[in-house]
């Protein structure tokens, strides 16, 4: 009896591993053919002595990434299971070996995503918004991948710490909305058209200001 245990037991766990992704996979399906469905959605906002401390570093580390890009934003956001991506085109290489401009990649993030967790749904996005279609960005880059198997090759954005590298090379407003009860979260149809999720009006002016040098070391 141990014996037959010993393989029932791990194949009984695969199925339900199996059978919670397939539902998982079907709710993903399901919400995003609504109509308006980012509207369902919350999005974190990050509290302002976060922001000062991520800024600090980020200003040290952004320089010395290896790819760093002016991109252009050809589509919008694409949802795959535990990552979403949207395609971009080179404009301008300012660091990255084998990269030119007039290339189209995926760009995606470790940060970027669709959380349904049934207590709250969110968007994930490193508290930088979805990209626009057809505005630039400055994007700081870790790598490459090839081999997805895909139409286009990916960029992955540096995503190390809380704060997504990437903004947009035109001026954007950006407002605080009520938090969600006990939570750091909003409901992203408030905030929809930042280019930053901050939890106070300082944070987002260190955001704006941390934009400002990073677009002045590389302008268009």
């Amino acid at each position: 009896m141990r014996r037959h245990l010993l393989w029932v037991l791990p194949l009984c766990a695969f199925l339900a591993a199996m059978a919670f992704g397939m539902i998982k996979r079907q709710t993903y399906k399901d919400i995003f053919e609504q109509e308006n469905y980012l509207d369902q959605l919350a999005v974190a906002e990050l509290p302002e002595d976060f922001v000062e401390r991520q800024c600090a570093i980020l200003s040290e580390k952004l320089p010395q990434v290896p790819i760093i890009l002016r991109v252009e934003v050809e589509g919008g956001i694409e949802h795959l299971f535990h990552v979403d991506r949207q395609k971009i085109i080179i404009r301008e290489v300012y660091a990255g070996d084998g990269l030119a401009a007039g290339e189209e990649y995926y760009l995606f993030s470790r940060s970027w995503s669709v959380s349904l967790n049934g207590y709250i749904d969110t968007l994930e996005r490193g508290f930088v918004n979805i990209l626009k279609a057809g505005e630039e960005y400055l994007i700081f880059a870790s790598e490459v991948l090839q081999d997805l198997n895909e139409d286009l090759p990916a960029i992955k954005l540096y995503d190390e710490y809380l704060i997504n590298p990437v903004f947009c090379y035109e001026e954007c407003e950006n407002v605080v909305a009520p938090l969600l009860g006990d939570t750091l979260a909003v409901s992203y149809k408030d905030v929809k058209d930042n280019e930053f999720f901050s939890a106070s009006e300082k944070g987002i002016e260190m955001l704006k200001e941390f934009k400002g040098k990073m677009l002045s070391l590389y302008p268009r």
